[in-house]
């Protein structure tokens, strides 16, 4: 295994900078849409942008704006403008197999080229100059083991819609999870330090933990990933026929924000015995500082606005903000005498964190291998699967008093076998499904008093394999559908200046775009989805579950689509707001229907592979 050192190439400092350029690129891109279509200065992002680079730190009113700032400005400095981008031959749009690059591949490599071009004629330019500057700065703090993490910036993301007016009413609250982010040059650091990490222990982690792994799957095509999970879960329910399973699920409250420094610590020091025994060559003390300065750098109980902070919220325009948290439990779970002393909780999108959910829950995992059943792990979510109640029943209590040796506090379990059997007496299915940890409950057919549907990472699967999405994964999907629109609604409101048939146009390509990736009349047998909801469900299975929900994803897009048109027309005939023609041509007419819906990309096709 390479020394830690090695891992700071050149070439791997640029990939990870161009990774996080690019998706400032492809941020641009959506806004740029909806810029296209409007003259409304709420939505020109050229002009937001320049304002907010040349901004004084105290006309920012977030801490946010001014890490954005600071973030653009820094990567203007240390990258080419994107006017200079190297333009790709036809041949650098496509894949080995002669299939387009996503947009997102395309402008990682247009980046890419471009540097490379300036690094070959050993550009003079400033910005080139100050590339290199950082990049040997990166590289001489972690070489002289002189790496310092700065706290990273705590951002709240509003867990459920917010609620307005909430400062007459203080017992209502918008409750947030906290968000971290690093500065540039720690971003970089931090996210090549995991890949090291991640490499060096991910041996050591059982088959059971599906989540921020670096080995392969089965197929030796891709790291693990949750699609693996459904593959596990259908193994086993295939093997017991006809036979019912009892099922367990866990999730833990707060997970990110309830880990204990002191615990980390001693089962990294554990785990990296036994890597210093299995690769002696390796250097690992550069990484362990680069570990612990991570583990320094924040804690949720020192580091997070409490609700008082006024300025805080007001700054998000969150009233009656709060980070939730679960310290009342922690304290009556007799893990602390007070939540002072200890340091407590990791970044939440800190780049080390997922590899910290593996460290600590691998002693769970450890645990449950050596019970009859089947156990999986995606980060803080469980499942298990026995063939016996009493199986499950012993497996869920070692669990429990595993995750209690940590310090970690589990969803509440209905108690009692009666809670169950009135529900499926009362047909009330849907009680269990709010339930985040619950069981054993008996998963098999109705007829036999059984449960028939188990959900797990976005999947719901039915005792007899069928598969379909989870009805919150689902209602997310249509409620992203019906924003975009929105979002083109507000822009098109005044200053419109765009023709009806370009504004529906560009909708309904955004709308396919995020469904199923960036089909057309000429790739729609072939092409190999991106970035997109489909493929985040492509374990998707013909039944007539899935069948109804993409037909409901395809009827609500249509629908919404088809209602744009027809204000658009009436728009046009009522109002001079479209009256400025920037698009004069006869528009080809296309019928945005099989080819671009959810149900041939995600039904149709997989039926037509599974005939090939």
């Amino acid at each position: 295994m390479k020394n830690f050192e090695d891992y700071f190439s050149r070439q791997e400092i640029i990939e990870r900078l161009c990774k996080i350029r690019v998706k400032i690129a492809n941020n641009r891109n959506k806004k740029h849409l909806i810029h296209q279509l409007t003259e409304s200065k709420s939505f020109n992002y050229h002009t937001k942008e320049k304002t907010l680079i040349n901004s004084k730190t105290s006309d920012l009113k977030s801490e946010f704006s001014r890490y954005q700032r600071d973030l653009l400005i820094q990567l203007n400095e240390i990258l080419p403008p994107r006017r200079k981008w190297v333009r790709l031959g036809r041949n650098s749009r496509l894949k080995s197999d002669n299939t387009p690059l996503s947009s997102t591949d395309k402008n990682l490599l247009s980046l890419k080229k471009t540097i490379s071009k300036y690094e070959s004629k050993s550009s003079k330019e400033s910005w080139f100059i100050s590339l290199n500057e950082f990049i040997e700065n990166i590289q001489y703090s972690v070489l002289h083991n002189s790496v310092s993490i700065s706290s990273p910036i705590v951002i709240p993301k509003l867990k459920d819609e917010k609620i307005k007016g909430t400062s007459l009413d203080p017992f209502k609250k918008n409750i947030c999870r906290p968000l971290c982010l690093f500065s540039l040059k720690d971003r970089i650091i931090l996210s090549i330090a995991n890949k090291f990490l991640t490499m060096l222990f991910d041996n050591y982690f059982l088959k059971s933990s599906y989540a921020f792994r670096s080995i392969k799957n089965i197929d030796k095509t891709a790291t693990l990933s949750h699609h693996d999970c459904i593959d596990e879960i259908l193994n086993v329910r295939e093997k017991a026929g006809k036979k019912p399973l009892w099922v367990v699920e866990c999730d833990m409250e707060k997970f990110f924000d309830t880990v204990n420094h002191s615990i980390i610590r001693k089962l990294y020091n554990k785990l990296l015995i036994k890597a210093k025994s299995d690769f002696p060559s390796t250097n690992v003390d550069l990484a362990n500082n680069i570990f612990f300065e991570y583990l320094s750098s924040y804690c949720f109980n020192k580091n997070v606005p409490k609700s008082s902070d006024l300025e805080y919220w007001n700054s998000y325009d969150i009233p009656n903000g709060e980070f939730g948290w679960v310290g009342e439990q922690l304290l009556n779970l007799g893990y602390y005498k007070n939540l002072t002393i200890p340091r407590i909780g990791i970044p939440q999108g800190g780049a080390l964190s997922g590899l910290i959910a593996n460290i600590v829950l691998h002693e769970a995992d450890k645990r449950m291998e050596s019970l009859n059943i089947n156990y999986l792990r995606f980060c803080d979510d469980m499942l298990i699967l026995a063939p016996l109640k009493r199986e499950a029943n012993l497996a869920k209590k070692l669990y429990i008093n595993s995750l209690q040796s940590l310090k970690l506090v589990p969803h509440n379990f209905p108690q009692n076998d009666i809670y169950y059997r009135n529900l499926i007496s009362k047909k009330n299915i849907a009680e269990l499904w709010k339930k985040k940890s619950k069981g054993p409950y008996k998963w098999a057919s109705p007829k036999d008093l059984g449960f028939a549907w188990i959900g797990f990472v976005g999947y719901e699967i039915e005792y007899n394999l069928n598969l379909r999405v989870r009805k919150k994964s689902l209602k997310k999907e249509l409620s992203k559908q019906t924003d975009t629109v929105q979002r083109i609604y507000q822009a098109i409101k005044t200053n419109c200046r765009r023709r009806p048939g370009y504004i529906s146009e560009s909708t309904i390509n955004r709308l396919i775009g995020m469904a199923v990736g960036r089909v057309t009349l000429k790739n729609y047998q072939t092409i190999q989805n991106e970035l997109c909801w489909k493929n985040g469900f492509k374990k998707l299975t013909p039944n007539k579950y899935s069948i109804q929900q993409v037909k409901l994803l395809d009827r609500n897009r249509n629908k919404l689509y088809y209602d744009l048109k027809k204000n658009l027309k009436e728009k046009e005939k009522n109002s001079d707001s479209l009256s400025i023609i920037l698009d004069t041509q006869n528009r080809e007419v296309i019928n945005y229907d099989k080819p671009f819906s959810y149900y041939f990309q995600i039904i149709e096709r997989s039926q037509q592979n599974q005939n090939e």
